[in-house]
């Protein structure tokens, strides 16, 4: 008999998660949208669709790990905080997700709630056994990555004005040293002008 242990667990939960969208007691909360899923995160998850994709790790970690309880949980779910030029640091991951993930579950009948903690019932482990056989049979397509937009390159119309710049201010010291050149040039003439000896007047006989 098939059971998750058998299964990929990337691919399990995937396929749990679009299972748990057919249920009305598994729906996001309205905070969903701008939350973080941790202290050690520094954005909201970029998946819009993530809370049943969480929803669906969490029924898996309770069928393999359980009984257990949210604050055990946070630390499956936490990570290494960025801390500048300090070390980094193990943050817990968001208790409030996890608890309202386990009361829909609960609601949905696939966890139960004693003493002991939280623990799948048997309609859960009959779910999941149940997915976990449909995904060794037919594993789902692999996810397509997503590739960050890069920077467009700055038009050329700006790089032309900024050659005409160039050549224009290579050009003005040129003038500059042109008309230098042409004063220097005048001086020299201007000396030996003023070099010549004066005609000696006639002497009258």
């Amino acid at each position: 008999m098939t059971t998750v242990f058998d299964a990929s667990a990337d691919h399990l939960i995937r396929k749990v998660a679009e299972e748990l969208r057919k249920h009305k007691e598994i729906t996001p909360p309205p905070w969903a949208a701008f939350a973080k899923t941790g202290a050690h995160k520094e954005m909201p998850p970029e998946d819009p669709d993530w809370w049943f994709v969480r929803v669906a790790a969490v029924l898996r970690r309770v069928y393999v790990d359980g009984p257990l309880g949210v604050e055990r949980m946070r630390s499956f779910y936490g990570g290494k905080k960025n801390r500048g030029s300090k070390p980094n640091a193990f943050r817990k991951g968001s208790g409030s997700i996890l608890r309202k993930s386990l009361q829909q579950l609960e609601a949905a009948g696939f966890i139960v709630h004693d003493k002991t903690g939280r623990k799948v019932s048997p309609a859960g482990m009959a779910f999941l056994d149940r997915m976990a056989h449909e995904v060794k049979l037919n594993p789902p397509a692999p996810v397509q990555k997503r590739v960050k937009a890069t920077a467009e390159p700055e038009p050329k119309k700006a790089e032309g004005k900024k050659s005409e710049s160039k050549k224009e201010k290579a050009e003005k010291p040129a003038s500059a040293k042109g008309e230098k050149t042409e004063k220097t040039e005048k001086k020299p003439v201007a000396k030996k002008a003023e070099a010549k000896k004066p005609e000696k007047p006639e002497v009258p006989q």
